[in-house]
């Protein structure tokens, strides 16, 4: 976990960085043309600012169209989704573990208990969909409730 942030951090202070080496050394190719006073401030004073913040639209373009059009690292953060503890749709070893041996048994119980009828049937039906879950390691996305679906993977596929 602290690899990945330091990761992250270090991503976003090297873009810093190379932003700031290039507008410095842009700079003097384009020292010549901003000889001119307006209201009393130099324009050279802004160049070197506004070639920074030009320098790091023009890398954050890229990088989106890298990233999120051509879809590079896909699977790292489909990945990242999967190992992430707090996925909405994958059940971890644990919760696994819950499942089988304290929420399976106790639904089995209440439906074998029950009398016969609509929540018999109900019952039945949320057991199944236990045991297919836990079966699976995973919740599937056809299973997953409207409000919910958006937090799935991604729109294009169901699994990795």
């Amino acid at each position: 976990m602290q690899y990945v942030k330091i990761k992250r951090t270090a991503a976003v202070g090297s873009l810093v960085l190379l932003a700031i080496n290039l507008s410095l050394t842009l700079y003097p190719y384009l020292e010549h043309r901003f000889q001119v006073t307006y209201f009393g401030v130099a324009v050279e004073y802004i160049v070197v600012p506004f070639l920074f913040v030009f320098i790091i639209f023009i890398i954050w373009c890229g990088a989106h169209i890298y990233i999120k059009k051509m879809e590079m690292y896909r699977t790292e953060f489909l990945a990242e989704r999967i190992l992430n503890p707090y996925g909405v749709y994958a059940i971890g070893p644990f919760e696994e573990m819950l499942y089988r041996t304290m929420t399976i048994p106790t639904l089995e119980a209440s439906y074998v208990s029950m009398p016969d009828g609509k929540e018999k049937h109900e019952v039945k039906k949320k057991l199944d969909l236990a045991k297919k879950w836990v079966d699976l390691g995973y919740i599937p996305k056809e299973d997953f409730p409207k409000h919910l679906k958006k937090y799935y993977l991604t729109k294009k596929q169901n699994r990795l």
